[in-house]
């Protein structure tokens, strides 16, 4: 790579940084953020952790987020620092462009690296705290390490890729569809390459696949074992739960029943389209990161062309179109869905975006022509940074944001806030008991509340459900004010998340103690 080149895969770099870390606490904590910090909390404080086959994941990104909080005894966090793993995977993805740069070329690298670091979709998922953006990470690096091995055929690369897959798989389950794909992609690849000149390309010269195959069963053996190690060492929580290991497949039967129905996040098959090409609500934006579609198509077809003195090793750009056109309708067939997910193909697209782009530039002859590509380029680029600022900001929890989903309210921080002020007014402070009822989840609530030693929780309303302080879902109808004869009072409504709604309860002592600390109105 170039000096120019360099610098600018160093500002994409920048670039990148800034547009993920840019007001990264301003949004409150989305339900699975306040799990997985409750999850962290106790590998922090405690040094406890144990791989649950039913929901939360693997263990990859609590280990990870914990090298965040080294010498810490408890995690004081605010809600920007639980980020900051999530922040670092999704810059640290672009940076691994550099191991693909002799077989995307110097041009489509910086391109690839650009789109990276611009996109809406990937901006908003690297500032969230949940295990989507580490995945998408892990895929990268299995699928550049066996694009080292592809063109080394070095056993080194080999322990790279297996230690990629074996991460993958102790980050999320959904990792086999990446594997599925992959391996897809690899045979379609390989087969077309046949079908065309009976060789296979790896490194843009003609390899007799005699060649390739001589150290294929040794390799693959090197490959399984690396990522069997990683898959011990993790899922065992470093040898000290090996009950782990067995739940590491027997999650398989929770996750199966879910993808095939079983679960309220059941949508079309268009709905990841729908996010990502052209999502409009109610006195919301129009949301589109099309661009990077039309480039990725330009880039697929640029990879068929037969074209031999294209700018990218043509082999590397058959793979990647395979591979994310599989991992597209694999992802688009299965009735699960939440938005994050798209993230796995997404990645495909962008790399293919980064070739489409490269292919145009280099497609022109004059400097009128490169001139006007240049500028298009740019402002597309323009057009997707400020969706991912209004993405991140202006509508960072809004369902007018097509990557928001179920997402926690802006008021939930005042609900905090008022919980911990008449707490404060109370002899008991922090001990003073809380009662949350509410049969849908109540999360991030409890990250919320974790300083509060008497908090309780219940997903039906208890024969006892009074205490000085109560947060009770609005769908339970609770009455409590009437069923205590005013003893207790219904002070506040809060909205908890789109739907779902928090009434306030509170002793009426308590209540009258806590106004008369407010500072009075002025006539």
């Amino acid at each position: 790579m170039n000096r120019w080149s360099a610098l600018a895969l160093l500002l994409a770099v920048a670039g990148a940084l800034v547009l993920r870390g840019m007001q990264l606490g301003a949004r409150p904590l989305h339900g699975d953020e306040g799990m997985n910090a409750t999850k962290l909390a106790a590998l922090v404080e405690r040094g406890e952790y144990k791989y649950d086959p039913h929901e939360f994941h693997g263990p990859s990104l609590y280990y990870a987020a914990s090298l965040f909080f080294v010498g810490s005894s408890k995690l004081d966090s605010t809600d920007a620092h639980l980020r900051y793993v999530t922040v670092a995977f999704g810059v640290g993805l672009i940076l691994l462009l550099l191991l693909l740069t002799d077989g995307l070329g110097k041009l489509a690298t910086v391109c690839s690296a650009v789109f990276l670091a611009v996109s809406p979709a990937m901006i908003f998922y690297s500032r969230y705290f949940i295990h989507e953006m580490v995945l998408v990470f892990f895929t990268m690096l299995t699928l550049v390490a066996g694009w080292r091995y592809a063109k080394t055929h070095k056993a080194s690369w080999a322990v790279l890729t297996g230690g990629g897959v074996g991460l993958m798989f102790a980050t999320k389950e959904t990792f086999v569809l990446s594997i599925i794909a992959m391996l897809m992609a690899a045979f379609a690849t390989a087969t077309w390459d046949r079908w065309r000149t009976n060789r296979l390309e790896v490194t843009g010269e003609i390899v007799n696949t005699r060649m390739i195959r001589r150290d294929l069963t040794f390799h693959a053996a090197i490959v399984v074992g690396a990522a069997m190690i990683v898959w011990f060492v993790l899922f065992s929580s470093f040898f000290t739960n090996w009950s782990g290991l067995a739940d590491s497949f027997k999650t398989y039967t929770t996750w199966f029943g879910r993808a095939g129905g079983n679960s309220p996040h059941i949508h079309p098959w268009w709905f990841y389209m729908e996010r990502l090409l052209w999502f409009h609500r109610p006195k919301g934006p129009v949301w589109t990161e099309g661009a990077i579609l039309v480039l990725a198509v330009i880039g697929t077809m640029s990879a068929f062309s037969g074209n031999r003195t294209a700018i990218v090793n043509p082999a590397l750009a058959r793979f990647l179109a395979f591979y994310t056109l599989i991992l597209t309708a694999i992802y688009s067939v299965i009735s699960y869905k939440t938005p994050w997910c798209l993230l796995n193909f997404w990645l495909g697209a962008i790399l293919l975006a980064g070739i489409g782009a490269a292919v145009l530039i280099k497609l022109c002859r004059n400097t009128v022509a490169w001139a006007f590509i240049v500028a298009l380029l740019l402002a597309a680029v323009t057009h997707l940074a400020i969706q991912s600022w209004r993405a991140s900001v202006t509508f960072a929890a809004s369902p007018r944001n097509p990557y928001v989903y179920a997402h926690t309210s802006i008021h939930v921080r005042e609900l905090i806030q008022r919980v911990e002020a008449i707490a404060r007014v109370s002899p008991d402070g922090l001990a003073t008991p809380v009662k949350i009822i509410a049969p849908e989840s109540y999360w991030p609530l409890p990250w919320y509340l974790r300083d509060f030693s008497k908090a309780g929780w219940w997903d039906v309303l208890p024969s006892d459900p009074f205490a000085p302080i109560m947060l009770v879902s609005a769908r339970l109808d609770a009455k409590l004010d009437d069923k205590s004869a005013k003893a207790y009072i219904m002070a506040e409504f809060y909205e908890l998340r789109p739907n779902v709604f928090i009434e306030l309860y509170v002793e009426r002592r308590l209540w009258e103690k806590f106004v008369a600390t407010l500072p009075k109105d002025r006539d």
